[in-house]
Parts: C-alpha cells; structure tokens; sequence
C-alpha cells in the first residue's frame, strides 16, 4: 500500500465515524457503494442490483478527453442455507474518447465488459449468532452502557469467484486470460447506539487475477448509517494496486428506501490524480424476490425471543431467536427445538448471569426480560396496525377521489352537453334571421321594379303628349307655311331654335327611357341569380 493510499485511508477511519450511510431493516443491498457485505441475501432470495453512470475522465501526459458511460449490474441468490449465496455481477462500459495531436483531434469510441464474474459467498464467522453475555448491573447505567470491546469483532465471509474477460477487451490488460480467478474477503460491524443511530462498517480485501501476468490486490472501506426510516448516506475509499492500472477513488452517496423490497440510490465517485483525472455520477436501485420460507422479527442484539410461553399460541419449544445478518439490518430467526444447546429460555437460564446468584434473581431479570420483549411486541403490532389503518385510510381516499373525479367528469360533460345545445339552438335563430333578412330583400328589389314600371309608364304617357304637341306644332307650322310663303331672317331663326330645343327634349325623353329600360333589365337579372342560387 502506498504512503498516498495510507494517508487517504486514515482520515477515512475518522470520517466513518460521522458519516451517515445506508441502512435498512429490509433489503439486504451492497448499493450504493461497491463493497461486499459479509451477509447473505437468504436462503431462497433472489435480488437484482444495478445502475447506470455517467462520467469524465481526463489524462494530462496522454492529453485526451473521455466521455465515460457505464452499466454495472449484480444477481444474487441465496441457495440451500443462510449463509451461502451465489452471485453473478459485471459492468458494462462505453467510452467517447477525444485526443488531441498536435493541431489536430481524434475522436474514438471503445466499449466492451469492463467486469464479469460469477462466484459464491460464504459466512465463516457471524458474532451476532448467538452472542454470549457477561454478567451486568442493572443497577448500574454505567454499566449497562459502557462500551463493549467485543462489539469490534466483526462477522467473517470469504468469496471466490471466476473473471471472464473477452478477446481483445480495451479494458483489461492486453495478455489477459480469458478466465482468471477472483478472491475476497469480507468483513462487517454492525453497531447500534441510542445516541448515534445504526451504524455499519465493511472492508474488503481482494486478490485478482493472480494466475495472469497483471495480478490486482485491491481493498475497499465502506462506512454506512441510517438518517431516517427512508432515507440514508455512505461513504467510501476504494484502492487497487497492479502493474496495468492502479488508482486510489472516494465515493460518496445516498439512498432511500422504497418499500421493504426495493431501493434506490444514488452516489458521485472522484480520484486524486491525473493519469487519468475521474468524476462519475451513478444512478441505481435494488430489489429483492423474497421467497424466503422462515418468519422475520427485528430486534436489538441481544433480545432474542421475546415471546413468553404459550403466548400467541407460540409453545416455549418453539422460541426463536435472530440473528443480525446484514448491513441492511436485516436480523434473521433460527429456530431452537429438542435439547439443542443455546443460549434462550428453553433452558431456564439466562447465560449472562453468574451462577453464584440466587434463583430469585435470576427469576426476577428474566420476568423483566420477558416485559420488555412482550412490551416490544406490543409496539411491533401497534405499529403494524397503525400501517394498516394508515393503508385503509390512503385505500379510502383513493375511492373518494376517485368517485369525485367521475362526479367532475360528468359534470363536465353535462356542461359541454348544454354549451353544444346553446350553440344549435343560437344556430338556428342566426339562420331564421338569415332567412327573413332573405325574404325582406327580395321583397324590396320587387318593390323596386314595380315603381320603375310606373316611371316608365309615366315616360311613355309623356312621350305620347310631346309625340301629341309635335303633330299639332306641325299642323300649324305647315298652315303658316301655305299662308306665309315668304319669310324673314327672324322668322327663320326663331323656326331654327324650336327645332333645336324640340330636338333636345326628345334626345333627353330617349335617354331617360332607355336609362329606366337598362335599369329594369339589371334589377330582373339580379332576381333571376338570387333565384337559381337558393335553388343550387
């Protein structure tokens, strides 16, 4: 290890210390970091994790630029006993890398498997599988709350699995071999406080590739802590050391609890150097199949059982106990029968208790043991009533919204029923008005011609009596004629006017006669194409 990776791991130990992470009392996920805990996920539990991220890396001796995608996946199953669990996980990675040379830029895209391995995880060693206790002062606080150095041993797993690394992958060591194997060893505290909350420390040491030309020793320090009953933090440092890429990278991120059986989360990861540079921003979630056969109670460490005999129809042979499993939390029951030997109230003894004391003591603390664990139950069933009520309660707004929602749409639709009836009905009053107006119209160009009829009359009446003085004006002119046969200049000239304004009236009464005649034909033609078009 490196003086640099020793500095950086130092202040990882303290900030462990405040740092908040995930945990749960559900899902057992290794998300959002990239260590594994020591515990299974159950016998007969299948949980799938993944996520996507997003990055940039940056190297200063190469000068190239590298818009990073990846894809990291992870399948586990728990197989035949708790803490047996087979796992298959691998990250799939693209990259657009842009290098400059020169006054020039190269633009080239990679992507393949980073990662694909397949293997088993086992628990070696559980400490919180039937703890054995020491004598305590229940008079004392101080004694009850004192720091237990115990609680520093932590759980033991071990896994060992095989790598898978294709042809020509850009992401592995050039000579790479196409399987290699793969070991890892575990290790997991889980510490719960009053003052402090829940807590959970995992470290892994890994040893890659070995049998290759290029082996890995890597390790990984995961710090985590819940906030809330949703909502969750972590930290942590991850190192790796070989001849074909090493690197030292922090992360930090958060989670939160969907439900019991799904998770999501999110986290940013960043190194301490510039061959390459690296930031990425991960996306992802977790959830589990839970087929699991046994029944689950969650309890402090320590407070096994907690069902007094005969109980809920629980006989005393019958007691369970848990077992702390996971970095989730998550404590599971194994169940005591026959004379096996264990630490419970099958045997009528409390095995933190020094045998030099009474029995009248020792009647008294497991009476109160069995109060607080049957208070404690009472608590697990007030709250998981309340989650019912609170599911009828969400249940029945559900419906009332529901039903006002259809109440809405229908009065909407009543609504725009009457808006589309107002709106016919105001159609049909514009086309009666467009109706009459039709019929008015008409009714005037009629009144029109009749009194063009009449003017006309009133001009043929007129050209009768102009037609009428012309013939009596000729008559007597043509007497004067036979009596006057000579004629002055006077007479000649006054004849000549007469004849002129005579000429003049008539020109005037054919124009006004025409004029009435082409007035009458545009007025009936104008008729005859309002006809035919209400006819079309």
């Amino acid at each position: 290890m490196s003086p640099k990776s020793v500095l950086l791991l130092l202040p990882f130990f303290l900030v462990g210390i405040t740092l908040s992470a995930q945990y749960t009392e559900k899902i057992n996920t290794n998300r959002p970091g990239t260590s594994q805990g020591a515990f299974s996920v159950g016998n007969n539990v299948l949980q799938l994790e993944g996520g996507l991220g997003f990055g940039k890396e940056k190297h200063k001796l190469l000068d190239t630029k590298t818009n990073v995608f990846n894809f990291d996946y992870s399948v586990r199953y728990g197989l035949l006993i708790e803490q047996l669990e087979l796992r298959l996980n691998g990250k799939f990675r693209a990259d657009g890398i842009t290098q400059t040379i020169g006054a020039n830029e190269q633009k080239i895209k990679r992507s393949d498997f980073e990662v694909n391995t397949i293997g088993a995880k086992y628990l070696i060693y559980d400490p919180y599988k039937r703890p054995k206790k020491d004598s305590i002062d229940l008079n004392s606080w101080k004694a009850q709350h004192k720091f237990k150095w115990k609680s520093l041993i932590p759980a033991v797993s071990a896994y060992a699995g095989a790598n898978f690394v294709s042809a020509d992958n850009p992401f592995t060591a050039p000579d790479d071999a196409a399987i290699s194997p793969k070991i890892v060893i575990m290790t997991q505290n889980n510490w719960s406080t009053s003052i402090s909350g829940d807590w959970v420390l995992v470290t892994n040491l890994i040893i890659d590739k070995i049998t290759t030309n290029d082996p890995i020793i890597g390790w990984i320090i995961t710090s985590t802590h819940t906030i809330n009953d949703k909502w969750a933090a972590f930290g942590e440092y991850q190192g790796q050391k070989s001849d074909f890429y090493s690197d030292d990278i922090m992360r930090f991120g958060g989670a939160y609890l969907f439900n019991k059986d799904v998770q999501f989360d999110a986290n940013i990861a960043f190194n301490f150097k510039d061959t390459p540079s690296l930031w990425t921003l991960s996306f992802g979630g977790s959830y589990r199949f839970d087929w699991h056969k046994k029944d689950e109670i969650i309890e402090q460490p320590g407070l096994e059982g907690g069902v007094k005999e005969g109980e809920a129809g629980i006989e005393k042979d019958d007691v369970e106990i848990i077992d702390p499993q996971n970095s989730l939390g998550i404590q599971k029951i194994e169940r005591i029968g026959g004379n096996e030997e264990s630490d419970s109230l099958k045997l009528e003894k409390t095995p933190f208790i020094n045998e030099f004391e009474d029995n009248s003591f020792r009647d008294a603390l497991e009476q109160d043991l069995d109060e607080r664990r049957t208070a404690e139950r009472l608590e697990r069933e007030r709250i998981e009533n309340e989650k019912i009520a609170k599911k009828e309660g969400k249940k029945f707004k559900k419906e009332e919204a529901r039903r006002l929602k259809s109440e809405a749409k229908a009065a909407r639709q009543a609504e725009k029923a009457a808006i589309q009836a107002e709106k016919e009905k105001q159609k049909m009053i514009d086309d009666i008005d467009a109706e009459l107006d039709k019929i008015e119209k008409e009714q005037g160009v009629d009144q029109e011609l009749d009194n063009i009829d009449k003017e006309l009359q009133e001009l043929e009446q007129l050209e009768r009596e102009l037609n009428m003085e012309e013939e009596q004006e000729k008559k007597k002119a043509e007497a004067e004629k036979e009596e006057e046969k000579e004629e002055d200049v006077d007479a000649e000239y006054d004849k000549y006017q007469k004849e002129q304004e005579k000429a003049a009236k008539e020109e005037e009464k054919r124009r006004k006669k025409e004029e009435k005649k082409r007035a009458k034909e545009e007025k009936k033609r104008a008729k005859e194409e309002r006809d035919n078009e209400d006819n079309d």
